[in-house]
């Protein structure tokens, strides 16, 4: 779920931003830092959550036209990602006739198909916010707490910013653990 990976990146300071070398230095780490958090995530990696250590960093190329200076910056980050037949906890967001989507710190898209939930059958409410999915002891509905198991993860969406992933309930130790009043499903 979380790593701290190795990775390099090209940053540029802006003229202005030159100057004695501790300057120079927190103007490059201002500027990676910012760029990382703007990049969100990677296919790679999963999403970037902070950057912790800087590595090393090559000397410095004046840009052209520009000025600027950039440097490859070999840096450690620490990152969220999930992986196939990963077991976690996640939130449910929403319940439909097709499944109910989970999130999980910054998956918000995670699907749980109707034929990955042997047993349950769907109960419609009044509203979507009402719907639930039964089988003979257990209820999910949006703000229950579900375990589940990670079942196919897609590629990095930059546009979205997000991953798809599809889980499962079926299996040994998978299924409601709290609903939003904070009963356990073995009360």
């Amino acid at each position: 779920m979380f790593f701290e990976v190795e990775m390099r990146r090209s940053v540029m300071v802006e003229p202005h931003e030159l100057g004695g070398t501790l300057q120079m230095q927190r103007a490059m780490l201002r500027r990676l830092i910012k760029d990382v958090e703007k990049e969100v995530g990677s296919d790679e990696y999963g999403f970037h959550v902070a950057v912790t250590t800087v590595n090393g960093v090559s000397g410095g190329k004046i840009q052209s036209g520009t000025g600027a200076v950039v440097f490859s910056v070999d840096f450690n980050c620490i990152v969220f990602k999930l992986i196939e037949d990963e077991v976690v906890e996640a939130e449910v967001v929403s319940t439909g006739q097709q499944g109910f989507f989970v999130s999980c710190g910054p998956y918000a898209s995670m699907f749980i198909h109707r034929k990955e939930m042997t047993g349950f059958s769907f109960q419609p409410g009044p509203s979507p916010e009402f719907n639930e999915w039964r089988d003979s002891g257990s209820v999910i509905h949006p703000k229950s707490l579900v375990r589940v198991r990670v079942k196919a993860h897609s590629i990095w969406d930059p546009k979205r910013k997000t991953f798809n992933v599809a889980g499962t309930l079926n299996g040994d130790l998978l299924g409601v653990v709290v609903d939003e009043t904070g009963k356990d499903d073995e009360d």
